[in-house]
């Protein structure tokens, strides 16, 4: 028993862009500043009321790097997408 395998045409990068564009061009810059701040900071409370000392250090740190990495993956698409609009 075999499965078989299904083959994906592979994407051009121009399709790419142009989906990645549509799905988070509605988004503006101070949706992003939330969508980052709001998890830390219920996190950062959370972590406070429970005692949990190591983690309220920790979790700021791991997010921001997960954010960074995020960031570097898309090529900082956010903020340049800010950058052109001012131009």
């Amino acid at each position: 028993m075999n499965k078989r395998k299904k083959l994906r045409k592979p994407k051009t990068s121009g399709q790419s862009e142009s989906e990645e564009t549509r799905l988070f061009t509605w988004i503006p810059l101070w949706g992003w500043v939330l969508i980052f701040l709001v998890p830390l900071l219920l996190s950062e409370y959370m972590f406070y009321v429970a005692g949990r000392t190591l983690s309220v250090i920790l979790f700021p740190i791991v997010w921001t790097g997960f954010w960074f990495a995020m960031m570097e993956r898309s090529d900082w698409w956010i903020l340049k997408r800010g950058r052109d609009k001012e131009e």
